[in-house]
């Protein structure tokens, strides 16, 4: 262990991925770095024994109490004269509270409660716990600190009570959410908390899937000045060591160096590739299938899923039908060939044919007709997903979702959707990256994935002859335009024609958007990589009469 000085501080961050629920994995996580780390004082993330987030988990006392009781097992792996600081839900004074207790050897020897509660997004946390009326200090080893739970450190209001206390470092501890925005946000209040009180700030987060969020980790040390003195890795398991003196300094003592992720759309596509991952994992999938068009959707989500998993546990499938172009099955194949996966193809049209056979009498529209045949696509599919204990992946795109041009119980089927969260312009932008770089995390080490004819020929569904996706939509890069202002930015019909664009024009995508809510809360969870998540941030009344 470390020797204790009186002007010196050793601090032990460990960046992991937790598990919501599963108390055990998770103490044996702590325990095991909490012997690994050797520090005086070991810094976890946010509720690191229950994971985050629990939502109703977290309403049932037994639950509580267990994550409770596996503090005082874990301090019995602590060092002699080490301090941990556990994240835990905690019951006290028969209120609940989102809660860090400080323990060492042999007890637990403060607990600290959250004061700011998020309640806002994806974040519900009134629901579970009071809040703390007042920010918490500890002291350790003749160091004195400011210990704030994530939306502590987000809520400036804080910032103005920490300036009458006196302290020689903040720490926040979090379980903060990757968005596309967030990460040169977090740092930005960093530095402006670091240089207002002239303090250093560690800022230590968790990282991993949990459904549809993706928790990037990107924790690091700021010393009083506002310089990034540590980074630690981003959406990868991490441990570092750093010294503390009282004028402040902060030294690395221990760093992995593991490989950073910096570009915007690498971290766009690496945030996905971990969502995916650890929903498998965590969920006990082991493959997964896709559905292979040709198109440039289920081109990047293949190449997504065996970054993810590995070309061995991904299974590519064709189903054409008369309307299906060579083409496109040549697109796909090639597409699978850079994978190192074999396309395997499924001709549908005799079912096709049956099936409007047996509705002749029906006289089915041609709409429905075309929505029959992804129909017939995603029953295929589920019943091969079903039989091999497979999960099917959704290939629908922002956009798509946005609008409403997607199949209910057709290539809206699956277990998981990597690219939910990605706008169609982007999903463009993120094909062209990965075919010239390597994601940090992936398990593919192939470039020039997905063929310059997928990404150049212009969208179809293909379900009907000559078929283009403009014959529904306006261009994506307009449309995307037009959907980013209505959702991310929750601007009107008339603010968003004000920024240039065509006011009928911008009536008629807006329609499409509130009118196809219904399709969207039968949608399959997804990767959130936006501040505006459909399936996490986006609240909205399927049953609405107020269209602008």
């Amino acid at each position: 262990m470390n020797k204790i000085t009186k002007n010196k501080i050793t601090l032990g961050l460990a960046q992991i991925n937790t598990m919501v629920g599963n108390i055990k994995h998770n103490s044996n996580l702590l325990a095991k770095h909490c012997q690994d780390l050797q520090t005086d004082l070991i810094l976890f993330p946010e509720m690191a024994i229950s994971g985050y987030p629990c939502h109703d988990l977290w309403q049932k006392n037994y639950f509580v109490e267990k994550c409770q009781q596996q503090i005082q097992q874990i301090s019995t792996f602590l060092p002699q004269n080490s301090l941990a600081l556990l994240g835990c839900p905690f019951w006290q004074n028969n209120k609940l509270y989102n809660a860090v207790a400080l323990a060492n050897n042999q007890q637990i020897v403060q607990v600290i409660a959250k004061k700011s509660l998020p309640n806002t997004g994806v974040f519900c946390e009134k629901r579970y716990f009071q809040p703390a009326t007042t920010l918490s200090y500890f002291s350790h080893q003749n160091f004195d600190f400011a210990l704030l739970i994530c939306e502590d450190f987000w809520d400036k209001k804080n910032w103005l009570l920490l300036q009458e206390q006196t302290f020689d470092a903040v720490l926040v501890l979090n379980s903060s959410p990757y968005s596309a925005s967030k990460p040169h946000i977090r740092k930005k209040l960093a530095k402006q908390l670091a240089t207002m009180l002239q303090k250093p700030l560690v800022y230590l987060n968790q990282v991993g899937g949990q459904d549809g969020l993706v928790f990037d980790g990107d924790s690091f040390a700021i010393d009083k000045q506002g310089n990034l003195v540590l980074q630690m890795a981003n959406f990868s398991e991490d441990l570092a060591k750093i010294s503390l003196d009282k004028t402040g300094k902060i030294e690395i003592l221990h760093q992995q160096n593991l490989p950073y992720t910096s570009n915007n759309l690498a971290q766009q596509y690496t945030a996905s590739v971990l969502g995916l991952g650890d929903y498998l994992h965590k969920n006990s999938f082991q493959k997964v299938i896709i559905g292979m068009s040709g198109g440039i959707d289920s081109a990047i989500v293949a190449s997504i899923a065996v970054d993810a998993l590995g070309p061995y546990s991904v299974n590519l499938y064709a189903l054409p039908t008369q309307f299906n172009s060579q083409q496109s099955y040549f697109d796909a194949k090639l597409c699978a060939e850079n994978l190192k996966i074999n396309l395997q193809i499924l001709d549908i049209e005799p079912i096709f044919q049956q099936f409007l056979t047996s509705l002749q009498s029906q006289n089915l529209s041609d709409l429905a007709i075309e929505n029959l045949q992804a129909r017939i696509r995603g029953n295929v599919l589920m019943a091969i997903a079903n039989s091999s204990g497979s999960l099917l992946l959704s290939t629908g795109n922002k956009s798509e979702l946005a609008c409403g041009y997607a199949t209910l119980y057709g290539d809206m089927c699956g277990g998981f959707n990597p690219i939910a969260d990605f706008y169609k312009t982007t999903i463009y932008q993120l094909a062209e990256w990965r075919n010239q770089n390597l994601c940090t995390i992936g398990k593919n080490s192939n470039l020039n994935i997905i063929p310059a004819n997928i990404l150049q020929k212009e969208p179809s569904a293909e379900l009907r002859p000559n078929q283009k996706d403009s014959d529904s939509l306006p261009p994506y890069f307009i449309l995307d335009q037009i959907l980013f202002a209505l959702i991310e930015e929750q601007k009107s019909v008339t603010q968003v024609a004000n920024l240039g664009f065509e006011l009928d024009l911008v009536q008629k995508i807006a329609t499409m958007l509130y009118r196809n809510e219904f399709k969207r809360q039968q949608a399959t969870v997804g990767a959130k990589t936006s501040d505006m998540c459909f399936n996490l941030d986006w609240l909205y009344p399927i049953s609405n009469s107020f269209i602008e």
